[in-house]
């Protein structure tokens, strides 16, 4: 999945405004909705992790330096920092971390394994195949390179309207009044 579609999805489903936030969504103590929720942005920003602290460090001075980047001139600790960065076991540890030092962040750090589990599916055989439990284990699944689909990129875009219509959907469900003692004709 590009960076943008993570960014989304991480915000999408691990911040109080998207689907974590259950029912209510983000609301003030007071049952008002708030004007702004930096879990939206913290789980945006969780879900760009994985690739800022790996294909990040070699793009961007790549990129500033040449104007476009090397693919074949990639050092090789790069993609051992895109292993481990991809590694199940160590998104959910960090997200626990974050949970233990700041609760209210555990939510919206979960947006790092689902960045992971993303692209089990969404990167094929090759290089940036997803390793979960790397270097414990060379598991992996024949996912789809998205990048040479694009009719699996404007799916898996399309589903962000349809998930935000389904939210709200669901919210407007639960915020209605439940009648009580409803009379019937005898």
């Amino acid at each position: 999945m590009d960076v943008l579609g993570h960014a989304l999805y991480g915000a999408t489903i691990c911040s109080r405004t998207g689907l974590a936030g259950g029912r209510r969504g983000a609301v003030n103590p007071d049952g008002t909705r708030k004007r702004f929720d930096w879990t939206v942005w913290a789980a945006a920003g969780f879900s760009l992790l994985p690739d800022a602290l790996s294909l990040g460090l070699f793009l961007v001075p790549s990129i500033i330096a040449a104007g476009e980047p090397d693919w074949h001139g990639m050092p090789a600790y790069i993609m051992t920092l895109y292993r481990f960065n991809h590694n199940l076991l160590v998104a959910c540890l960090l997200a626990v971390l974050c949970g233990v030092l700041w609760r209210p962040l555990f939510v919206p750090a979960l947006a790092w394994p689902l960045h992971v589990v993303a692209d089990l599916f969404l990167h094929g055989p090759g290089r940036f195949q997803t390793a979960p439990l790397y270097p414990l284990s060379d598991f992996r699944i024949n996912g789809i390179n998205w990048w040479e689909h694009s009719s699996v990129t404007l799916l898996y875009i399309a589903i962000l309207p349809v998930l935000w219509f389904l939210i709200v959907l669901w919210r407007r469900a639960g915020s209605r009044p439940v009648p009580v003692g409803r009379k019937t004709d005898t």
